[in-house]
């Protein structure tokens, strides 16, 4: 009696679970209906999983047919991330020109992060040649500042959504860049990387929670894009997105700018939330224009925010 129990209620919860992980996937696939819908959009791993889970209980109670349906929706959820995962042979530093290797460090410290010590240090023992820093507050700079020597030339935007970049390179120039009236303000920094001028925008895009942010989030997106198509010269941008390359938002617009993402072919590790891996996305990012080719892209650990640092190693390319 028992048993024929738990088997009932396991049925009713396969079924329950695949139909409410269904609408979930559908409701991200229209992201671009309305706001509400953008935010499902950014669990496609967690529901492949999902599905891959029910699945397997639907077959072990011969519920065939809902076995069938969780297997194509874990197809489906799968489809954007089949090109993160795929293999491809990784370039060494020895293969690039001159063996040259630019290091790209992004990382959204958070504003309530106490131990800039402990940031700073990782910063220093990554080598490297250009650092992206979000929701840096006026007081975590000046504890920050001293306790980075290698990096002497830096640009600061010290707005809400605002960017800091900092360099072990010359500093050719730095600005500020609206990216929409009263949204984010990016840190521009040109920076000459061996005798080559090198743009790194560092972005910080709004929280796409209500219609006003998430209006915000893709003008900043829209402004990012037309930035990135009036440079003619190696560019990175990088930053908190604060989206996943599963949003339409997302796809639309690195394809419009002519970027590519440095992640694709180095796996679905998540930035955010550090605290809580089960929920855990990729909202941290960083896009290159055609003359970059991604060698690595990895987290890196939790130093005290709620977002994990990513580090990409580029080589530039003849």
């Amino acid at each position: 009696m028992f048993q024929a129990a738990f088997i009932r209620i396991t049925n009713k919860f396969v079924l329950l679970g695949t139909a409410v992980v269904w609408l979930s996937l559908l409701a991200g696939l229209l992201g671009r209906l309305a706001w509400p819908f953008d935010l499902f959009a950014h669990f496609r791993v967690q529901y492949a999983v999902s599905f891959v889970l029910l699945a397997a209980v639907a077959a072990m109670l011969r519920r065939y047919g809902l076995a069938l349906a969780a297997a194509f929706g874990f197809v489906i959820s799968s489809v954007a991330l089949f090109p993160y995962v795929s293999t491809e042979p990784v370039a060494t530093a020895a293969a690039t020109p001159n063996g040259a290797t630019f290091r790209l460090l992004s990382f959204n410290v958070w504003f309530r992060n106490p131990d800039m010590a402990r940031v700073a240090e990782y910063i220093e023992q990554s080598q490297a040649d250009a650092v992206v820093l979000l929701e840096l507050t006026p007081p975590q700079a000046e504890t920050l500042l001293p306790l980075l020597p290698s990096y002497p030339h830096y640009h600061i935007e010290p707005s809400r959504m605002g960017a800091a970049v900092f360099t072990k390179w010359p500093m050719l120039s730095a600005e500020s860049v609206p990216l929409s009236h009263s949204g984010a303000i990016a840190a521009r920094m040109t920076v000459d990387w061996r005798g080559t001028p090198v743009n790194v925008l560092g972005v910080h895009l709004n929280w796409p929670l209500g219609p006003r942010n998430s209006e915000f989030r893709n003008q900043e997106l829209s402004e990012l894009v037309e930035f990135s198509k009036a440079q003619q010269g190696p560019l990175i941008v990088a930053g908190d997105f604060n989206l996943t390359p599963w949003s339409e938002y997302f796809a639309a617009a690195l394809e419009r700018s002519g970027l590519h993402d440095a992640a694709v072919g180095f796996g679905l590790a998540r930035s955010w939330p550090a605290q809580f891996a089960p929920v855990g996305m990729r909202i941290d990012h960083c896009w290159l224009s055609p003359q970059w080719r991604s060698l690595s892209a990895a987290i890196g650990p939790s130093l005290g925010s709620d977002h994990l640092p990513l580090v990409a190693d580029l080589s530039l390319q003849p």
